[in-house]
């Protein structure tokens, strides 16, 4: 018996399933809270907050997380070659200068 299956892919896919932006408006021992905008296709921009867990960070964002950080959060399935899905939650802080208080004020007005 022959049985047809798809091509495997030698890479990991992702699919997206929601994505923000967002700022460090405090940081905590254990979690810090953002204001988040929402960057998914289709939805619309509103503006959040979210305490996230500081657990959720690699070690070199991390080391990059201040008052006035900008990263994006994204949320996901990932599919291994093998067929594997796992639902993937990441977190990348941009290496941009932080925001500061006179830069939020200026943006609001």
């Amino acid at each position: 018996m022959h049985v047809n299956l798809p091509p495997m892919s030698a890479n990991p896919t992702f699919r997206k399933l929601q994505e923000w932006e967002g700022h460090v408006i405090e940081i905590g021992a254990d979690e810090f809270v953002a204001r988040l905008v929402d960057r998914t296709p289709g939805h619309s921009h509103e503006t959040e907050e979210a305490s996230i867990p500081l657990a959720e960070l690699s070690d070199s964002d991390t080391a990059k997380i201040a008052v006035g950080s900008i990263f994006r959060w994204v949320i996901g399935y990932e599919d291994s070659p093998s067929g594997v899905r796992r639902r993937v939650s990441q977190i990348a802080f941009r290496d941009l200068p932080r925001m500061t208080g006179a830069d939020f004020s200026e943006g609001r007005e």
